[in-house]
């Protein structure tokens, strides 16, 4: 009489560590995706900020050559940048060289870009005779604008037309991304 039978069915331990094993690297590629797409996500939003920040900056611009506000802003001649567009020998260029903190306000003269909300001292942004920009800097963005004057063929020896680039640095995670929108804009 036999009472046992080495015939018995089931799963061995080694299959089961197998499946176990299939499931872990399904599950870790899963996890992979998913952090990946949180990070272009979360990248997307910074870029969608700095191109928005760019495109405003290039409207403030557009718009400063239409204002006349007696030596704060002198319409076309104060679309350059500082040490620029001399006129009478005294440049009239107001927008800042380099890279620069970019402030929630435009400051006093309502321009992006000038001395009053792009300053370095990490204080508010203080030129006399305006009030104090103590309004909030963007973390992790920077601001570069960039006039370039540019020659008419049908106006020689006027500057009627100028190249405006603005560029944005902006912080993902620990890498610096930059984004570079450009425009020309005329005095027509």
């Amino acid at each position: 009489m036999k009472i046992f039978s080495n015939n018995q069915k089931g799963f061995s331990y080694i299959d089961v560590m197998v499946a176990i094993f299939i499931l872990m690297v399904g599950i870790l590629a899963l996890v992979s995706a998913i952090t990946s797409n949180l990070m272009r996500t979360y990248e997307a939003e910074k870029r969608m900020i700095a191109k928005q920040v760019a495109l405003s900056t290039i409207e403030s611009i557009i718009s400063a050559k239409e204002i006349s506000r007696a030596g704060v802003i002198d319409g076309w001649d104060s679309v350059g940048n500082e040490g620029n567009n001399p006129v009478g020998g005294v440049p009239k260029g107001i927008f800042l060289n380099g890279f620069c903190p970019i402030r929630e306000d435009a400051g006093w003269d309502g321009v992006a870009g000038t001395k009053d909300d792009a300053c370095t001292n990490g204080g508010g942004c203080n030129v006399p005779g305006r009030p104090i920009n103590n309004s909030e800097e963007m973390k992790g963005y920077s601001r570069q604008v960039i006039i370039n004057d540019l020659n008419d063929p049908e106006r020689p020896n006027t500057i009627s037309r100028r190249k405006i680039t603005v560029n944005i640095n902006y912080q993902v995670n620990q890498a610096i991304r930059n984004l570079t929108m450009s425009t020309i804009v005329t005095n027509y």
